[in-house]
């Protein structure tokens, strides 16, 4: 049993990493930084569990009502403490000679946050012990957490495209973005499952949705529209 629950935790990454991987057609990454990246990801959950543990206790000795204190978790607590050290994780390699196309965005976000998705996963599917619950993550945690790398992939290359063209109002404005927006995915997803509202149920799930279409658009188009830039992003 435990051996099918480790790969149905980790065979989702394996997956979409393998996709995302094979459009990287102009210039493939390292395998050493893509490893290192993927690991650091990994590591991350550590920093973000601390976060996580901390606020949660701030949280619980202001006083809030139970609804309050559900947007401040879950909109707000989780999805940044998340986000922020994913964020980290792919920025590790801002500096490297080989991050030069806007592409490599998209695959060191994903390495990132697929890094920190596989080992939290493992930890849920193993700590519970439940097929079923191993199935659902893999069909919408694991591709959620992939969508969030996918933007913040996006918006940091071409915050590093920016950049290299000399346009640092816009290279900042990428590098925000390419936190914020999967802050606010992540968050609206987790608000959406941890809230009994059938109406925030149902928006969050077709929201879910149309950021996986767009998320998926968004990897092909850049995947054909793969360009170079010069120079690094120290932002």
């Amino acid at each position: 049993m435990t051996n099918i629950l480790i790969w149905m935790a980790v065979l989702p990454s394996i997956i979409l990493i393998r996709r995302v991987l094979a459009l990287d057609k102009v210039e493939s990454e390292p395998t050493g930084l893509l490893i290192k990246v993927f690991v650091l990801g990994c590591l991350s959950c550590i920093p973000a569990t601390v976060l996580e543990v901390v606020g949660d206790t701030i949280l619980l000795n202001l006083g809030l009502s139970e609804f309050s204190y559900a947007i401040c978790l879950f909109l707000l607590l989780v999805p940044f403490s998340e986000e922020s050290v994913k964020y980290l994780a792919m920025r590790s390699v801002r500096k490297r000679q080989e991050f030069n196309y806007t592409f490599d965005g998209i695959v060191y976000g994903v390495m990132a946050s697929l890094g920190f998705a596989t080992l939290e996963n493992l930890i849920y599917v193993l700590g519970y012990g439940d097929i079923t619950l191993a199935a659902m993550r893999a069909i919408s945690s694991i591709p959620t957490h992939c969508v969030c790398g996918v933007f913040m992939g996006y918006y940091y290359g071409m915050s590093n495209r920016y950049k290299a063209l000399g346009q640092s109002h816009e290279a900042r404005g990428n590098a925000v973005l390419a936190l914020l927006i999967p802050v606010a995915i992540h968050g609206i997803y987790d608000f959406s499952l941890s809230v009994e509202d059938p109406y925030i149920s149902i928006f969050g799930f077709v929201f879910t949705l149309v950021m996986y279409a767009l998320a998926i658009h968004r990897v092909r188009l850049s995947s054909k529209n793969d360009e170079a830039f010069w120079g690094g992003y120290e932002g």
